[in-house]
């Protein structure tokens, strides 16, 4: 199933990388990702993944954790 992951979040690059190592701990596939940086240091990570609904979730409450994230969608 294909599915997009929104994230918003503070701190800039520190928030991407986080997002993205936590990403890599899922079993599942990226398909795109992308960054827009505010001003303000905020960030909004938009990915494009595959995989089954369970891991897609599991992703999705592993980043929502994660210290700075202000929400995560999938859509």
């Amino acid at each position: 199933m294909e599915r997009l992951i929104i994230v918003r979040a503070l701190m800039g690059l520190d928030s991407l990388a986080r997002v993205v190592n936590t990403i890599r701990r899922g079993r599942i596939q990226v398909v795109e990702m992308i960054s827009r940086f505010g001003s303000d240091g905020d960030i909004e990570i938009t990915i494009r993944v595959r995989g089954e609904e369970s891991e897609i979730e599991w992703v999705k409450k592993k980043i929502l954790v994660s210290v700075d994230v202000e929400s995560v969608e999938v859509i």
